[in-house]
Formats: C-alpha cells, sequence, structure tokens
C-alpha cells in the first residue's frame, strides 16, 4: 500500500505505484505516472505529462515536469521521463521538453542531483551523472554516463558533455566537454585525464594507458585537432574507448562554436525548428 499524507493534492487520474510515499503539501498533476518505492519526503511538486520510474527519491521543494522556461513554448503536450533509483535533493527543478527541441526532458537512473540544481527543456541525462548544488544546464544540454559537473556550473544550450568526465567547481562551460577528462576554467580547456574518475568506474590499466596517449595527442602537441584525429584513426587496432574519444571530437569540432547539436539547430525569425542528431536520438 502507498502512504499519502492526508495534507497532499493528488489528482485521482494519477497512477501511483505500489510502496509509494507521499509527504504532506506534496501537488501531483493528473497525467503523471510515479513507479514503484518513490519517496516524496514533502511540498514536492509533479505536474505535465511526467513518468517517473521506481524507487527514486525527491526531497523538499522538488519540481518536477511543469512547463519550460522558453518563450516559444505553445503549451503543446511535452513530457517529462525519470528513470530508477535517482536521488533529486532539495529546490532541484526539472522542465518538461519543448515542442521545437524533441518534446522530452529525459533522466536516466542512479543519478544523483544536488540543491539547487535546474535542468531545463529538452535536456537528456544518462545514468550515473552527479550534477552539484546549483549548476544550471540550459535547454537542450545532452550529458553523458558518469559525468560528474560540480558546484555553481553553467552549462549553454546544446553543449553535450562527454561520458566520465569531471567538470571542475563555477565553469562556465560554452562548448562540448569531451569524454574522460577533467575540464576547467575559462576559457575552456581539458586540464587533464580524469584518472581517478575512470578507476572508479573500473576502466584496465590498459584502457586508461591508452586513453592517456591519445589525451596528449589531442590536447597537449602542437598540431590541429584534425591532424591529430586523422592520424589516429589511421591506426589499427585502437581501444574502443579511445575511438570513442576520438568520434566524439570529430563531431564537436564539426559544429559551430564547439558545440555538436548546434549543427541540427535551424533558426531563423520565421521558423525554428531543432532535431537532435541521430546518434543522440539512438541513445534516448
Amino acid at each position: 500500500m502507498s502512504k499519502i499524507s492526508h495534507l497532499a493534492s493528488v489528482d485521482p487520474a494519477a497512477k501511483i505505484g505500489a510502496d509509494v510515499t507521499i509527504g504532506p503539501f506534496c501537488v501531483i498533476g493528473p497525467d503523471v505516472v510515479i513507479g514503484d518505492g518513490c519517496n516524496l519526503i514533502n511540498s514536492v511538486t509533479i505536474d505535465g505529462i511526467t513518468r517517473i520510474g521506481p524507487n527514486n527519491i525527491f526531497y523538499q521543494n522538488v519540481v518536477v515536469g511543469v512547463a519550460p522556461q522558453d518563450l516559444k513554448y505553445d503549451g503543446s503536450p511535452t513530457e517529462t521521463i525519470i528513470g530508477a533509483s535517482n536521488v533529486i535533493r532539495e529546490n532541484c527543478t526539472i522542465h518538461r521538453g519543448t515542442e521545437l527541441g524533441g518534446g522530452i526532458t529525459s533522466i536516466g537512473s542512479n543519478n544523483l542531483l544536488m540543491c539547487g540544481a535546474h535542468v531545463a527543456h529538452d535536456c537528456i541525462l544518462a545514468d550515473k551523472i552527479l550534477l552539484g548544488n546549483q549548476s544550471l544546464l540550459a535547454g537542450h544540454v545532452t550529458i553523458e554516463e558518469g559525468a560528474v559537473i560540480s558546484a555553481l556550473i553553467g552549462i549553454h544550450h546544446f553543449v553535450t558533455v562527454g561520458k566520465f568526465c569531471y567538470i571542475a567547481g563555477m565553469t562556465p562551460v560554452h562548448r562540448d566537454v569531451p569524454p574522460f577528462v577533467k575540464f576547467s576554467g575559462e576559457p575552456n580547456e581539458v586540464r587533464a585525464l580524469n584518472e581517478e574518475g575512470l578507476k572508479r568506474h573500473n576502466f584496465t590499466p590498459g584502457d586508461i594507458a591508452a586513453l592517456k596517449e591519445t589525451y596528449k595527442m589531442l590536447f597537449r602537441k602542437g598540431n590541429t585537432m584534425t591532424e591529430q584525429l586523422d592520424q589516429l584513426q589511421a591506426s589499427a587496432n585502437l581501444n574502443s574507448h579511445v575511438i570513442y574519444l576520438c568520434e566524439f571530437m570529430r563531431r564537436s569540432c564539426s559544429g559551430r562554436f564547439g558545440r555538436y547539436q548546434e549543427t541540427a539547430r535551424q533558426d531563423d525569425r520565421k521558423n525554428r525548428r531543432f532535431r537532435k542528431p541521430a546518434e543522440l536520438r539512438n541513445k534516448e
């Protein structure tokens, strides 16, 4: 049996799973689905077309699925999708997608969103991500598996954050962040390979060694990024993680302003459209 406080407002049309706890002053809209074992501590608002998987915990004053802060949004029935076993701390806000941006804001599983984090419309977050206190994602941001985003970080719209990277606190991120690296500063710079993070995610010593050599070639030698990528990708028997890093950098270099997703954005005064590149859509 679910435990719903008599001080909560839960629309009768909402679908609430088994063993769900909904604390006082929570507000749940009619098009919300909440999976088994979720815990809404108190004063949580979940609205819009929102689907939430099992075993998530929502702390005080979290807001999920409300209308996006996008002047182009016209009220269409867009969605918010959240996976399983996420921890979403106090005062986090997660806005639903827009009709021109794919229509879905998506968060995977086993993520930690710390106090005051904001996930804007049409963002796609994978699994095992840490989003630090007061970090803010603009619209259309993609964050890949295992990324660590420290506190007080602002991420520009259409940025892609690569998997298993680490972004240092108070970094304004306005271009794609390569996977597997430490990233910080203004101007944005790749500082080092994220070796400790890779070890925590069970990368083998061989994987780390291969990535370290690739890191030196791409980010420390004098040739252009394109020249280094051509040289690397001409090699035989590349490590799979090295291949992924090279493909990521090739895509990023092809985008406007160092943001690959900008290549799929059509923006003019009369007609604005955005469709995620196929590589990213296939991962959702």
